[in-house]
């Protein structure tokens, strides 16, 4: 593993843990056992450490989500999918909320650019959402962002407590929103 793959790990998973705001460089470079000038040579400040951070998750995540949405047939098997990956990702040892959610709530107002590139996984991730539907399906665009509301909102649950033993509950409620009467 390079150093740089190396500090990213480590900040990611601090960044997750505690927030962007409350780890400052040292604790990272303590954490990664590097030198603060590594840290610089590679991100040069921590505002591109954190960019870098949520560009890497991003990535992961949508690679992940796209391949799994990707193997379905049909929209149930769509809507499933990405239900089934956000389940999947709640019972993980390392969840603690959505960083980008997070990233958006510290960084709004103040750093527009980590601001945007939250914004802009949350945009991607609504595009996803569009592919559950099959093309000529009537309001698709109210459909998506009331699952969009829905799924933040199991995230947002999930990482205020245990949320399994309830996937039927919510699998039901996606289902009515995407496929019920509006």
């Amino acid at each position: 593993m390079s150093k740089k793959t190396h500090i990213l790990d480590v900040a990611e998973q601090l960044f997750n843990e505690l927030g962007y705001t409350a780890v400052g460089v040292d604790l990272i470079r303590d954490r990664a056992e590097v030198s603060k000038t590594s840290m610089y040579r590679h991100f040069g400040s921590k505002h591109n450490l954190i960019e870098a951070v949520l560009m890497r998750r991003h990535q992961r995540f949508e690679e992940a989500l796209k391949g799994q949405v990707a193997a379905a047939n049909d929209s149930l098997g769509r809507l499933d999918a990405i239900l089934d990956w956000h389940f999947d990702w709640f019972k993980a040892s390392h969840f603690k909320g959505c960083m980008f959610m997070h990233a958006l709530a510290e960084f709004k107002g103040h750093d527009q650019a980590l601001a945007d590139q939250a914004l802009s996984h949350k945009a991607w991730l609504k595009s996803l959402v569009l592919t559950v539907f099959e093309a000529g399906e009537t309001e698709t665009a109210v459909r998506a962002e009331s699952l969009m509301t829905f799924l933040e909102g199991m995230i947002v649950r999930a990482e205020f407590g245990d949320i399994s033993g309830q996937e039927i509950v919510y699998r039901q409620g996606a289902r009515a929103l995407a496929f019920g009467n509006l």
